[in-house]
């Protein structure tokens, strides 16, 4: 069962097998029992070894594409809204992070977890893998849905169905967004065309937080990598010019972490108590920043 963990799944059948070895009684029911508890564990151990393994390939796969791996961070736990990032839960973390570039954008992958924590005890765990593009500037939220699911998104989301005038696009997607003329400024034909290729069929789609973003439940490996990553940027790519021109004028630009820092040599050298994360204070006088002479002795004779 994808998205949830093996030992949620082990654990239901533990308990369905032991009340039938209840209600059977005897020696039949320690065999009931015993083949449960073998079942349970073996389930367990498989999602640890997938776990593991599939942290082993993302780490290899950075080592060979000069990518960055991150074992576990929470970055990503706040940036975005709606499913899956809007599940609550205790524990809220992104696992096996894969940053870097594909065809000229910058892109991530990463292993979204939920887990709920009941009466003090850790519980089940909910798993979805997402891939994004990074956009330069921050879009409002628009949802890009298969059509059968597109009404619980549009209740969720409070927007509008927004249709267009190819018949075929209307059968496959629902787009959901709270401003009519941005939808349709952002579904253009280009976009239509291709989101109606085959490799973007079943998947949800959205834009948010300054990406496009997809997902799905479970663990996606890099073996399939660069099939999301061909949905993902394409579809930023399509994003008309004009739109990303018009937000950009709105002051809702993306900071570019490649960007050189600016400023003076306390603020932008490393290890000198920053961490290279300059504040940007003081950033207009930084290119005339230069050290002050010593002040000349009062008590020297003046020429």
């Amino acid at each position: 069962m994808r998205g949830i963990t093996a030992m949620r799944v082990g654990t239901g059948a533990l308990a369905g097998l032991g009340v039938i070895a209840y209600v059977i009684g005897g020696g039949a029911a320690f065999v009931v029992l015993a083949v449960a508890g073998v079942a349970a564990l073996g389930l367990v151990a498989w999602e640890a070894y997938e776990k593991l393994h599939h942290g082993d390939r993302a780490a290899r796969f950075a080592l060979e594409h000069g990518w960055e791996h991150l074992p576990r961070t929470a970055a990503y736990s706040m940036r975005f809204s709606g499913q899956p990032f809007d599940l609550g839960g205790s524990s809220v973390r992104q696992e096996d992070v894969l940053r870097g570039t594909y065809g000229g954008v910058r892109c991530a992958t990463f292993t979204h977890v939920v887990e709920q924590q009941t009466d003090g005890q850790r519980s089940s765990a909910q798993v979805f893998q997402v891939t994004l593009a990074e956009l330069p500037v921050r879009l409002p939220r628009l949802d890009i849905v298969p059509e059968h699911l597109g009404h619980h998104v549009a209740q969720a989301l409070g927007g509008t169905d927004i249709e267009v005038e190819s018949h075929a696009f209307n059968a496959r997607w629902r787009v959901i967004a709270r401003d009519l003329k941005y939808g349709h400024d952002v579904i253009d034909p280009r976009m239509i065309e291709r989101l109606l290729a085959h490799d973007v069929q079943g998947r949800s789609l959205r834009i948010d937080g300054g990406a496009v973003l997809t997902w799905s439940p479970g663990r996606e490996g890099v073996e399939t990598l660069s099939r999301r990553l061909d949905v993902v940027t394409g579809i930023a790519r399509r994003i008309p010019a004009h739109v990303i021109r018009r937000f950009e004028d709105q002051g809702a630009a993306m900071a570019d972490p490649d960007a050189p820092l600016v400023g003076p040599a306390w603020a932008t050298t490393p290890g000198v108590l920053n961490s290279r994360r300059y504040t940007g204070i003081g950033a207009d006088e930084a290119q005339q920043w230069t050290p002050r002479e010593p002040d000349a002795d009062p008590e020297a004779p003046r020429a």
